[in-house]
């Protein structure tokens, strides 16, 4: 896995820490692993969404084999309720600060 994110993944991941959510560190864990199944590499860069990350991983001959993004949703301060700043909704009804992989 590549991080271009030029150390906001690392940020976020203690962020995370520190409102004790686990769900940042089990995508980044979600994207390795299918790296590894599927022989692919994935490179996370920053996203415009506040605390997200898009991905996007390449197969061993260098083609695009997938892209998403890794999307923080907060929805007591309206971050993932469908409209800006994300663009994207959480299909989990959790009031919890979380993050998930959206494709």
């Amino acid at each position: 896995m590549k991080d271009l994110t030029k150390g906001i993944l690392n940020q976020e991941l203690e962020y995370a820490k520190s409102i004790d959510s686990d769900t940042l560190q089990k995508c980044i864990d979600r994207l390795k692993q299918v790296d590894e199944n599927m022989e692919t590499e994935t490179t996370i860069c920053n996203d415009f969404a506040p605390r997200s990350f898009y991905f996007q991983r390449m197969d061993k001959n260098d083609r695009n084999s997938g892209n998403g993004g890794i999307i923080f949703h907060d929805t007591t301060h309206g971050i993932g309720t469908h409209g800006a700043p994300s663009f994207s909704v959480s299909l989990d009804n959790s009031k919890e600060p979380q993050w998930e992989i959206h494709t």
